[in-house]
């Protein structure tokens, strides 16, 4: 249903090409906000991604020295660097056996297959109505039975949200005759109409943990129209309260600024926009013309995943976005009372 990318580089020439679009930037400090407002600073946000402490170490040397001197640097780091992903390369042909994912919560998964229209008593009729749902229903492994029919209420409520009905549904059997209403409608309004609708809803559990579980939801639905729609809604739950969990509720006061910032960084190295250009000139619309990490997102092993769908950043033909940033880089962030708090300790 999911699969996290990787931001890196493929390869050195496409680094080298980020490297030179940074190398050109005429970002102020004003006007970048502490965005990579230097070419050391681009490529360092490079190094960071990739966790280099050599590299960085370099970078805190040579900060504020003269340019020519900066530039002679980032063209022997390069070198460097470059020597070193092709080692990188090497190494990831080596096959690593997955490790099975810890169960904490019991299960099942709850399937909805019906067919409705003219095709359910005509088997030569073109119109017809299908829904393929599939969700996760929560038996045990909870501390209490309220907050496991909580987060079961939560999982149907979320999904019914991005549902892409006219009035949110309290339930799927609601859903259905609501869609089945709008579609009867049409073709009583329309005698040629040959086109059928289609909703699949595909939720799971994806990541378990003693004190939470994080859950993947994609909707895609078709009821005319150019085109289909799709959204990915991504949920992590409290298994002690029940509550899904924001980052309030894992970071400490005040995180929204550095954690914005690095996020950034992460979005337009995914995007390949040099900090010379605006995410508005590349087609990616923000509240204020300033990036933020919206709150669809999951905790996962040690990672947050985030989830842009289509319109919601962007135009429909950019696609969803997905960023994973890795908590490991971001310890001092973590509330140290919070669920999270082993990563931080």
């Amino acid at each position: 249903m999911r699969k996290i990318g990787s931001n890196n580089f493929d390869d050195t020439d496409q680094k080298k090409d980020f490297i030179e679009a940074a190398s050109n930037n005429v970002y102020t400090p004003e006007s970048s906000k502490g965005i990579i407002s230097s070419p050391l600073q681009g490529l360092r946000a490079f190094t960071w991604r990739n966790q280099n402490p050599f590299l960085l170490t370099l970078f805190n040397l040579v900060l504020g020295k003269p340019r020519s001197i900066s530039l002679i640097f980032l063209h022997l780091l390069l070198l460097v660097n470059a020597c070193e992903f092709g080692q990188t390369e090497k190494e990831q042909a080596v096959e690593i056996e997955e490790q099975p994912i810890a169960k904490f919560v019991d299960y099942k998964v709850v399937t909805i297959n019906e067919d409705k229209g003219p095709c359910v008593t005509d088997s030569t009729a073109q119109n017809c109505l299908t829904f393929r749902i599939e969700y996760p229903r929560i038996k045990s492994g909870l501390t209490n039975e309220e907050a496991l029919n909580a987060i079961n209420g939560s999982i149907k409520s979320s999904i019914f949200d991005y549902a892409f009905v006219n009035n949110k549904p309290t339930s799927f059997e609601q859903l259905i005759e609501e869609l089945k209403t709008e579609y009867n409608d049409v073709l009583s309004s329309f005698p040629d109409y040959k086109a059928s609708w289609s909703i699949e809803i595909n939720s799971d559990i994806i990541y378990q943990d003693s004190s939470f579980v994080s859950i993947a939801t994609t909707i895609f639905s078709y009821t005319g129209g150019a085109h289909a729609n799709s959204s990915q809604v991504y949920k992590s739950f409290n298994l002690n309260t029940g509550e899904a969990i924001t980052l309030d509720d894992i970071l400490v006061k005040g995180y929204e600024e550095e954690l914005n910032e690095s996020a950034e960084i992460e979005f337009r190295m995914l995007k390949e926009i040099p900090p010379a250009f605006s995410l508005e000139e590349k087609g990616y619309v923000f509240e204020g013309g300033k990036f933020k990490l919206n709150d669809n997102f999951a905790i996962i092993n040690k990672s947050l995943l985030f989830y842009y769908n289509p319109y919601e950043i962007a135009s429909y033909a950019e696609g969803p976005t997905e960023i994973e940033l890795r908590l490991t880089d971001y310890v001092n962030l973590i509330d140290a009372n919070g669920i999270l708090h082993a990563i931080k300790n």
